[in-house]
């Protein structure tokens, strides 16, 4: 009796420190969809979806760069030509591998294509304007807003209202 306790504390303990790290990562994502951003390309026989999140609001670490993550669904979409531009400035494209740590803060599938973006930050610049330029297809822009991080950010151990 006292093994079946045992074990069953066991499988019950893991469970629940399985289920927190899945809970962080949900949180995350949900904190992403905030500053995401979705654009459908519909020409001929094309039809795709272009998803653009601005991560900087939900990373860890304070980064030099805005950075932003480009998802193309469906992942059979033949790119031969990729131009982004933050703020009239041509940003740098990097695919991302299935292991990146980015991809933490997004809801992934199989079907998608997955690239960063990043652009250096200016400080005085209260949005972001991004133009995306794909194939053949005409240009398009998405915009978010910048915010400072302690407007939406608060640590769990403040329980402060500020309203």
């Amino acid at each position: 009796m006292r093994m079946f306790l045992l074990l069953a504390g066991f499988f019950l303990f893991n469970a629940c420190s399985l289920k927190q790290d899945q809970l962080i990562e949900t949180d995350l994502q949900a904190q992403t969809l905030m500053f995401s951003q979705k654009y459908k390309i519909s020409a001929k026989d094309l039809n795709a979806v272009v998803t653009l999140s601005y991560l900087n609001p939900v990373l860890e670490k304070q980064n030099s760069n805005d950075v932003l993550v480009l998802v193309l669904t469906p992942k059979s979409f033949m790119i031969q030509h990729l131009e982004v531009f933050i703020n009239q400035r041509q940003a740098q494209i990097e695919g991302l591998k299935e292991n990146n740590m980015l991809l933490q803060y997004l809801f992934k599938n199989k079907f998608s294509q997955y690239f960063k973006i990043t652009s250096p930050t200016k400080q005085n610049e209260t949005e972001i304007k991004a133009q995306i330029c794909l194939n053949f297809l005409p240009c398009f822009e998405l915009h978010f807003q910048k915010y400072p991080k302690s407007l939406y950010y608060r640590s769990v151990d403040v329980d402060t209202q500020y309203n």
